[in-house]
């Protein structure tokens, strides 16, 4: 008999589907099939926050009601990472912003700085932003332009002083995270291990304009997350990490640290939590929620981290994340998980996936490619040739739905179902609702 070709697919989109009326694949190397056990789709959901400036009142974050408050809603996150918590106006102070974001069910993880121009007491703040304050953290990235010898026992003393005062907090035990430290291959071991004195690690950890799974070219903000993640356990031993910053900055022209474009930006941030989540990573917050726009400062690639544009458009990344914590958010509840068995073309090298589960049953399996997007010298983006990838199931799912987070929060395409599947991906994660 005949096989004749069934297509269903969205060319325009670079993905097709082909299947022959057996429900054999047209071609391709038959994927060897594993079973795989999900994670609950909310925890992946509450591993995305966003780094925010409230206090800073000289940039545009100082419009809380026209740009701060509608975009963060807007984007969708739960969790936000500030320290710059004094200061402010007259009836409008940092702290009076945070307690309105609290009725939005916003947690906050906060700085506690130990040095000028204050002195920051967890007790002291515990009792001001209340059930607000999910965690703690000591002074930010103290080795920061410092030579060795220069900050390291600060360090470990704000380390101590951080936890002793948390421990000592009434009514609930507030997590204590470690420091993050801004040199991440030599200055680990300098510090030493802490894990006594902290309830998570902490992290930068910045790809230069590269995929999250960068590639070593230096020791500052650069560094190959392998390696970066093996230096942070050096402080925090075997306790949960977070990584407290991680993002893209737009400034393409920048001599200081390597930036790319919005429409690169836009695919490695939707990588990145699913990158970071798969390493083992508890939660990811991304810098940073807004561009700032102060006054006589243009060349700082500083000015350029934000998901929101200076004149508070939104950026290509910030519709794909509010896109992909649209289509993930689910209520924080306990359900049995299901594994789910299936198998992915071994022949392409670069495919990373991550398989998570709601409650309704259905596995939410997300597909991405560990490829560079944007050429770092030429400042140019880079075109990535789609390329074949077969996914075949132990048990015919009843549906399979298409959603791509950089283009929609919707339903790109509804699969014809069958024990395989094929598919042309390209460099935009993809994610399969399957039940």
């Amino acid at each position: 008999m005949n096989k004749h070709l069934l297509l269903t697919g969205c060319l325009a989109l670079g993905f097709l589907f082909c299947r022959c009326e057996d429900g054999s694949l047209v071609d391709g190397s038959s994927p060897s099939m594993n079973e795989v056990m999900p994670t609950r789709a909310s925890a992946f959901f509450n591993s995305i926050g966003v780094n925010t400036h409230i206090g800073f009142y000289d940039t545009n974050y100082a419009d809380f009601q026209g740009m701060l408050k509608p975009r963060l809603l807007e984007l969708g996150v739960k969790h936000i990472r500030d320290g710059n918590i004094w200061g402010g106006n007259s009836g409008d102070t940092p702290l009076t912003r945070c307690k309105e974001l609290e009725q939005y069910g916003i947690n906050l993880l906060l700085i506690c700085f130990g040095g000028d121009p204050v002195v920051d007491d967890p007790v002291e703040r515990a009792g001001a932003f209340g059930q607000m304050l999910w965690g703690i953290e000591p002074v930010n990235e103290p080795d920061l332009n410092k030579k060795p010898g220069e900050w390291e026992q600060h360090a470990r003393n704000e380390q101590q002083r951080v936890f002793t005062a948390a421990r000592s907090i009434p009514g609930k035990q507030v997590p204590v995270l470690g420091i993050a430290l801004a040199e991440n291959v030599d200055n680990p071991s300098r510090l030493g291990n802490l894990s006594s004195q902290l309830d998570f690690g902490n992290l930068h950890l910045y790809a230069s304009g590269l995929h999250p799974t960068n590639q070593d070219f230096g020791n500052y903000w650069g560094t190959r997350m392998e390696v970066a993640i093996s230096k942070a356990r050096l402080i925090c031993g075997e306790k949960p990490l977070i990584i407290t910053e991680a993002g893209y900055h737009n400034y393409e022209n920048s001599n200081q640290f390597r930036g790319c474009s919005e429409k690169a930006a836009a695919i490695y941030h939707v990588h990145l939590p699913f990158v970071y989540y798969n390493a083992g990573v508890s939660r990811t917050y991304i810098y940073e929620l807004l561009d700032w726009n102060k006054a006589g400062v243009v060349d700082d690639m500083n000015m350029h981290y934000g998901l929101i544009r200076a004149d508070g458009s939104a950026k290509p990344s910030f519709r794909a994340l509010k896109n992909l914590l649209s289509i993930v958010k689910e209520e924080e509840v306990s359900y049995e998980l299901s594994p789910l068995k299936f198998g992915i073309d071994p022949t392409v090298k670069d495919i990373e996936y991550t398989l998570l589960q709601k409650q309704d049953g259905s596995h939410w399996l997300a597909l991405f490619r560990k490829v560079n997007v944007y050429d770092v010298k030429t400042h140019k983006d880079i075109e990535v040739a789609p390329v074949n990838v077969n996914v075949e199931f132990a048990e015919i799912p009843s549906s399979i739905d298409m959603y791509i987070p950089n283009q929609s929060d919707q339903i790109i395409q509804s699969l014809k179902t069958g024990d395989k599947i094929s598919l042309q991906l390209g460099a935009e994660l993809v994610l399969l609702k399957i039940k």
